[in-house]
């Protein structure tokens, strides 16, 4: 399955699986960036997404849609009370 050509839901579904796999495996507790960086060495789709820039029709800003869905995903398994967040 090609990630760049899922669907905006299609791919932030695609992270979830990763997401859960590097926690379980890390004992449950990570940054976000070591998350991000687990997930991109577990799958070369994700690592090439990850590094893909994308520019901004309305303001002419450079982002990474990856940092976008990967949040999304994140939120998305707290509301279904998968994770938690700690300070």
């Amino acid at each position: 399955m090609n990630l760049k050509a899922l669907s905006s839901e299609g791919k932030i579904a695609y992270l979830i699986k990763p997401i859960l796999k590097v926690l379980q495996e890390a004992g449950g507790q990570l940054e976000r960036s070591e998350i991000k960086e687990r997930i991109s060495d577990l799958d070369d789709q994700i690592a090439e997404y990850a590094e893909t820039e994308k520019k901004s029709k309305k303001t002419g800003n450079v982002y990474k849609e990856f940092n976008f869905k990967f949040n999304f995903a994140i939120k998305d398994l707290y509301f279904a009370e998968l994770l938690t967040f700690t300070n």
